[in-house]
């Protein structure tokens, strides 16, 4: 296998290089599966990207959502971005960005759900109870999602985020 630039950003020879080195690897060449380390090792933005399971998550949800759509995935790709900023800021902690990812992934789920429930024509009855509680399963986990990222929040020093509390109203007196 020939050599690959070490250079922060991949050539496009580089990538050919690597598309023939995962064919090979995939193939069982320990030779190009150790080029192929080397590689991920140079550029580490390739496995930060590739690897972002988060991301993966959240781009097949997109697909499903927008149906092929590219208005549609582009505008649910910014109102994700979104989200998460005003879920975990700027620079959350490792811990914060998981959860801000579980609860974005939930968020997607139920509001796929919902979308479907709404569309419900044709559905038989029983279809339309397994969807039912599919449904109410991701809201559950979503609030769960939701709630570990406020208790986590909680315990984390300086999350960068304002601490949110919920304080009784006060009662008029007299």
């Amino acid at each position: 296998m020939a050599d690959m630039k070490s250079t922060n950003k991949p050539t496009l020879q580089d990538w050919q290089l690597l598309n023939e080195a995962v064919k090979r690897a995939n193939d069982g060449d320990q030779q190009a599966l150790d080029w192929l380390r080397k590689f991920l090792d140079a550029n580490p933005q390739v496995w930060g990207t590739l690897g972002d399971l988060a991301r993966t998550a959240e781009r097949a949800w997109i697909e499903l959502i927008s149906s092929g759509d590219a208005l549609a995935g582009e505008s649910i790709r910014r109102q994700l971005a979104q989200l998460k900023t005003d879920l975990v800021g700027e620079s959350p902690s490792p811990v914060e960005k998981m959860l801000g990812d579980q609860v974005v992934a939930t968020w997607l789920e139920v509001k796929y759900l919902e979308a479907v429930s709404a569309d419900a024509k044709g559905q038989s009855l029983t279809q339309a109870g397994l969807l039912l509680k599919r449904l109410e399963s991701a809201q559950k986990r979503h609030l769960v999602a939701i709630r570990s990222l406020v208790q986590t929040r909680k315990l984390l020093p300086n999350s960068g985020m304002p601490d949110l509390r919920i304080f009784p109203s006060e009662r008029a007196t007299g």
